[in-house]
């Protein structure tokens, strides 16, 4: 271990319950949250992300929300910046920095240390470059082999789009595995990863409740209002329960219509964070279902009392 400096960190998929038992745990061994959301980077986009509200907060101090207009793009690279910064003025406090979140990438940037550098830049045209030298149904078998679903919403001949997720995926599958100058077998900080679960239909339930209590509190004219009075940035505008509104504003779907999308897009979103966690992080895992939080506040009692621990894996 590079560091012995202690990180909390707190993961589980979308609508798990994450909210409400950061709060205790911060109350409980005053911590200060930094959220691992990068979504809630946005102002304006308060519902659609499930943006803990000033009241929820209980006087926690939180970073990392509210950062930018939507107009702004923001990526692992700035969120690993950042985060980075605040956790060290928090150790330079004698505090704990607690990053609750969901961006499972974004985490695993920050306590790897990917080092990101022109390499990238350099690798995303070179790869662009070579693709746009294939034909266009071989670019689109090639995205079909490596996600059907996102090849069946892209004509074949809509190119720029094809290798523009070509791009994204391959070059994600490239830095997931990167060792070496990229991300390193190390990690920066001595982390105690508590993952939440639950049973799969439990989760779905909660997704569906949670959906239908933001259109309650005015996602509609959340959505509204950001597509009217900004410019969002691709990075915003491809926010799930945001980009599912356009057909909607198009006049080409219902309400009904854009509250089914969101919520099955969440529950494909939940399923791909819980996946992320499990092959990516060193998690201790906690279902919901069976362990009661008493178990969960003693083991991290153990972690942020403990001069060091090697492994926290169960």
């Amino acid at each position: 271990m590079s560091n012995s400096k202690k990180v909390m960190i707190l993961v589980g998929p979308t609508a798990i319950g994450k909210t409400a038992l950061s709060i205790e745990i911060a109350k409980k061994f005053n911590l200060e949250i930094i959220s691992g959301d990068s979504m809630q980077v946005y102002r304006g986009m308060d519902i659609g992300t499930g943006k803990i509200s000033e009241e929820e907060k209980s006087g926690i101090t939180h970073h990392m929300i509210d950062v930018i207009e939507p107009e702004s793009s923001f990526s692992v690279q700035e969120f690993q910046k950042h985060v980075t910064e605040i956790i060290d003025e928090i150790h330079e406090d004698d505090r704990i920095p607690f990053i609750v979140g969901g961006t499972g990438h974004y985490i695993r940037a920050l306590i790897h240390g990917y080092e990101f550098d022109e390499e990238d830049d350099k690798e995303k045209r070179e790869l662009t470059e070579m693709l746009g030298q294939l034909g266009s149904n071989v670019l689109h078998d090639r995205l079909k082999n490596i996600d059907p679903k996102v090849a069946g919403e892209i004509h074949p001949n809509n190119r720029q789009r094809v290798i523009r997720m070509l791009v994204k995926f391959e070059l994600s599958d490239r830095i997931s595995n990167r060792i070496g100058p990229g991300y390193t077998d190390d990690v920066k900080y001595d982390t105690f990863i508590v993952g939440l679960t639950r049973e799969r239909k439990n989760i779905h339930a909660n997704i569906e409740d949670r959906v239908d209590h933001m259109f309650e509190q005015g996602l509609p004219e959340e959505a509204r209002h950001l597509f009217e009075h900004h410019s969002p940035s691709k990075t915003a505008s491809a926010a799930i329960g945001y980009k599912e509104f356009i057909p909607y504003f198009e006049g080409s779907a219902t309400l009904e219509d854009v509250k089914r999308q969101i919520k099955q897009n969440t529950r494909q979103y939940a399923k791909r964070q819980l996946t992320f966690f499990r092959n990516q992080l060193p998690v201790e895992w906690y279902d919901l279902d069976k362990v009661q939080k008493d178990i969960i506040m003693e083991d991290i009692y153990q972690f942020l009392h403990a001069k060091e621990r090697e492994n926290h894996g169960k």
